[in-house]
């Protein structure tokens, strides 16, 4: 398997982190990389504002603090999938979806979820003034314009739960919401923090031309983009770990304040091959940061473990997965708990 090229933090980025402590001018530059260890997390996707956080850590020497030597491979269509990159070694932790990693944990990998990255899901559904779709009714009859076959799970899903007949369509269509506008369905399979936009340079007003309902909303509560890692890593390098999620987590919070940056920096730097624009890159990362906390958690990144037994496990068993394991054998949030707590 070809390894795909790694990222670290730079020598001058280590040493701005150690300079408040005065450790910089005292350490020579080699013993300075002796003193970090290396962890490598493996993307899903090219380097953009899903990820605007860890950018934003990365640039302000929350990871060197930790004691971590920062590294990311960047995912893609040619990219190898992020838990064979964890199963082989090559990543310590993966951003992942909860199938893959049932599918992977039924093979006997001994993986486990830390956290979960958006614990209100991007997923939601886009509809028009003329027909709009807030509540699970509204899904009854109508036409719904999909890219994906397991999506017909999610909208069974929802219609279940709400004891509502199985009456809609779907309608094959690609990653643009053009044809919603255009009148080829009625409502649009969509993240919301992504083709929204499309439909905002189109001219179109939020919450009067069109209206974007989270999948969360319509009773389909799934925590998305779970970090993973091996449990015996997790076991072994638990200081570490909880170090590793208290940097992620100060990155996110920081990136909070002013989206702007790390959209800044994804576009001059750690996604400058890629073409992203600069104004699509800040309002994906303004869409993106209200999901990132759900209401009543203690921090970023965590998720009511119940789910996985109710909602997941639903889903997972439309997908074939017959067996599932008990929450406490998949799910830690041990360690997020920890940083979390050291970072008030």
């Amino acid at each position: 398997m070809t390894k795909l090229p790694s990222f670290s933090l730079t020598r001058r980025q280590m040493l701005v982190s150690l300079a408040g402590t005065g450790l910089a001018m005292s350490i020579p530059g080699w013993a300075v990389s002796q003193t970090l260890t290396p962890v490598t997390t493996a993307l899903g996707w090219i380097p953009n504002a899903e990820y605007a956080g860890l950018w934003v850590a990365i640039e302000n020497g929350y990871f060197a603090e930790e004691g971590i030597d920062i590294h990311y491979t960047p995912g893609g269509p040619n990219a190898p999938g992020v838990l064979v990159s964890l199963s082989a070694g090559d990543a310590q932790f993966a951003g992942g979806d909860w199938i893959p990693f049932l599918e992977a944990v039924g093979k006997g990998n001994d993986f486990v979820v830390l956290g979960a990255a958006f614990p209100i899901s991007p997923a939601a559904l886009i509809s028009l003034a003329k027909h709009p779709v807030k509540e699970p009714k509204d899904l009854v009859g109508i036409r719904i314009l999909n890219q994906m076959p397991a999506d017909k799970n999610t909208v069974d899903f929802i219609l279940n739960k709400a004891g509502l007949p199985l009456d809609y369509t779907l309608v094959p269509t690609g990653f643009s919401p053009e044809p919603l506008v255009a009148g080829d369905g009625d409502a649009y399979f969509a993240f919301a923090t992504n083709q929204p936009i499309t439909l905002e340079n189109m001219g179109l007003k939020r919450d009067t031309d069109f209206f974007v309902t989270l999948m969360a909303d319509l009773g389909y509560a799934t925590p998305a983009g779970i970090i993973i890692a091996d449990k015996k890593y997790v076991a072994e390098n638990r200081p570490l770990v909880v170090g590793y999620l208290k940097a992620l987590v100060r990155g996110w919070i920081e990136n909070g304040k002013d989206p702007k940056v790390a959209a800044q920096l994804i576009v001059d730097k750690y996604g400058a091959d890629f073409g992203l624009e600069l104004a699509q890159q800040i309002r994906q990362n303004e869409l993106g940061q209200p999901l990132i906390q759900a209401a009543g958690a203690p921090g970023p990144f965590w998720f009511d473990p119940a789910v996985v037994q109710t909602t997941i496990a639903e889903i997972a068993k439309s997908a074939g997965i017959t067996t599932m394991p008990p929450t406490e054998q998949i799910v830690d949030l041990g360690p997020l708990e920890e940083a979390l707590a050291a970072i008030k």
